[in-house]
């Protein structure tokens, strides 16, 4: 794969921006369903890649993801930001050796299911990751891609929690509220397809 510094750039910085823009929502829900900390974690960590990704050469992406994930292995706390460092770590090597970006994601995902017992239907970022990346290599369609962990997260607002904080709640409390980090990599993916029109 080649890789374009500045639709790479713009993607990344539009998939940022949405998510700090987001963080006073995302936070609203993980109030109610986790420990608050979400929208934080998710803002704090976008906000480490806008610096980071200032003056590096994205055409070389693959090394660039890799010294990304050292920086916010450092910065970037809690289970969401444990599980993005084992996603773009095994992401930076998949972007070397995969035909293309779709690919790439999913052989990603593919180590990320090794490290997590969360899968489809749990109530996590699965949620949207998931149904994401499997639209994108199915069709080669981000438009449809988003519009598929778009149905994945609203699908979490009627889900039992399995996994995670929201299972020592009352199922009442979680119903009509989506999972935190499923709605946050939703806002990610939104931001990151619009910004390259």
């Amino acid at each position: 794969m080649s890789f374009d510094d500045s639709s790479i750039r713009k993607r990344i910085q539009a998939g940022c921006n949405a998510v700090i823009a987001a963080e006073s929502t995302i936070t609203e829900y993980d109030t109610i369903v986790g420990d608050g900390d979400c929208g934080y974690t998710l803002r704090d960590g976008a906000k480490q890649v806008l610096s980071f990704i200032e003056g590096k050469d994205l055409t070389r992406l693959p090394a660039t993801v890799s010294q990304l994930v050292s920086e916010l292995e450092v910065n970037m706390g809690g289970t969401s930001g444990a599980l993005y460092c084992i996603y773009l770590t095994a992401l930076a090597g998949a972007l070397a050796s995969e035909a293309n970006m779709a690919m790439a994601m999913k052989a990603a995902l593919e180590q990320l299911m090794k490290y997590t017992n969360a899968r489809l239907g749990d109530r996590t970022m699965m949620d949207a990751l998931i149904p994401f990346i499997e639209t994108l290599e199915g069709t080669g369609d981000a438009g449809k891609a988003v519009e598929e962990a778009r149905k994945g997260v609203e699908g979490t607002k009627t889900m039992e929690a399995k996994l995670g904080r929201s299972t020592y709640l009352d199922e009442s409390a979680t119903q009509g509220v989506p999972d935190p980090g499923a709605y946050g990599l939703l806002v990610l993916l939104e931001g990151m397809s619009s910004g390259a029109s």
